[in-house]
């Protein structure tokens, strides 16, 4: 498999070195220089697989230059503790449809699943090839706490972890800063999220690789993570699949689910359809709906790891299917969108409680939402987050709520974390010190 830059097709480049990049000098991103269709017989015989078989299955079409027996042993050491029957977890839910919960990782969300295998695949690396590694991520919420708990105990890993400050709900801070270990560095950004990805960028033009230390990105423009996430939606709409095809309702960040979807469906998966929703921060939508590539100020809003205004990855769809400002069949043929401004999530939260007595986290009721509005048949909605993250703002909506699990002992531990302004300077010396 070969990939290649999205903006220069001729940057290209097998697995190994896109890994090891994970930025290209043009500041774009990689994407598979051709993703070739499965065969119908050789999907339904996958059917039979245990999830871990499953995705050595699928990972192996798109890493070829690391030895199977390794990637095998990756894989499974990354899911040996996962009850997959409560990670990938598909209900059946009103009107025939689907409800599909991703959120109970270690963290509590769908991050998880893609994020320990990254973690282990880069201690396996950072072990062969003795070179330390220094991780940068950026979160809206949920890929920090994911990143800092699966690379935690990695001698050879230190993580910078980017958030944006008072952007975040107070439990998904928690559960990065309350995890005091000499490796994980958590810095606040007095900025959104897309000036956390920008100031992360930045880094990667200014700190080098050298013979000592490696520098990787774990946010979504790493294809790894991409990849794991594939694996998921292949797995899961071949195991909910009956003789017609599903929509996907998914809640769309920076578009790696989404993106993720996409190309099971390349793949020859039963997907029909990937709803992507938002809320007040729209750009995904105006460009879907209206072919408008126009950039919106970020909201602050109930739903925060969906405050994002230009996702990374949807630029890899836009390279992969050659969109032009006047050609949008391509996209419409796989995509469309919705959006859910906040007072709507809010009322809807409350509306799903009252009616079937259940609590969904705010990016959830995105997706529940647009399936009541759209009417759609055969339908999947992904559920990415627990509620648990995000009581306080449900508890303003529906103050008598219990939520079992207790999360009560992070309010208890010490936190660990630096605010800075968006002084480049001040903040490159900080990482420089850290090296």
């Amino acid at each position: 498999m070969f990939y290649n830059s999205i903006n220069n097709k001729l940057d290209v480049k097998k697995f190994i070195e896109i890994f090891f990049s994970s930025i290209p000098k043009n500041k774009t991103l990689f994407f598979p220089f051709k993703i070739l269709k499965i065969k119908k017989e050789t999907i339904l015989k996958l059917k039979k697989l245990n999830y871990i078989d499953f995705a050595f299955s699928i990972s192996r079409l798109f890493i070829d230059n690391i030895l199977e027996e390794d990637l095998y042993n990756i894989i499974k050491i990354s899911y040996k503790n996962f009850n997959f029957s409560s990670v990938l977890k598909i209900e059946k839910i009103f009107n025939n449809n689907y409800y599909l919960n991703l959120n109970n990782g270690p963290t509590l969300t769908f991050k998880d699943i893609a994020m320990i295998p990254l973690g282990n695949l880069l201690n396996f690396f950072s072990k062969k090839i003795d070179k330390n590694f220094l991780i940068f991520c950026a979160t809206s919420g949920d890929t920090g706490s994911s990143a800092n708990n699966s690379f935690k105990n990695f001698d050879k890993i230190k993580i910078f972890t980017f958030y944006p400050f008072n952007m975040i709900s107070n439990i998904q801070r928690k559960q990065m800063t309350t995890l005091l270990k000499n490796n994980i560095k958590n810095i606040s950004i007095l900025g959104n999220f897309d000036t956390s990805q920008f100031l992360i960028k930045k880094i990667f033009e200014n700190v080098k690789n050298n013979k000592k230390i490696y520098l990787i990105s774990v946010n979504s423009i790493n294809w790894f993570r991409i990849l794991m996430q594939v694996i998921y939606y292949c797995y899961c709409s071949l195991n909910i699949y009956d003789k017609k095809k599903l929509n996907f309702f998914i809640p769309s960040g920076n578009f790696g689910n989404s993106l993720s979807a996409f190309i099971s469906k390349k793949l020859g998966f039963p997907i029909n359809k990937i709803i992507t929703c938002t809320n007040d921060n729209f750009y995904l939508d105006n460009f879907i709906k209206n072919n408008n590539f126009n950039d919106c100020l970020i909201k602050k809003t109930i739903a925060p790891s969906i405050d994002i205004s230009i996702p990374s990855n949807f630029l890899r769809v836009v390279s992969c299917l050659n969109i032009k400002k006047k050609k949008m069949n391509e996209i419409n043929k796989n995509f469309f969108s919705d959006k859910v401004y906040n007072k709507y999530i809010i009322n809807s939260i409350e509306y799903f409680y009252n009616k079937y007595k259940k609590i969904h986290d705010p990016h959830t009721i995105t997706s529940l939402t647009s399936l009541i509005k759209n009417k759609k048949k055969n339908n999947v909605v992904v559920s990415t987050s627990y509620p648990i993250k995000f009581i306080f703002s449900i508890k303003k909506i529906i103050p008598n709520i219990k939520i079992k699990i207790n999360i009560k002992k992070l309010f208890f531990l010490n936190e660990k974390y630096k605010i800075f302004s968006q002084n480049f300077s001040i903040l490159i010396n900080f990482i420089k010190k850290q090296i």
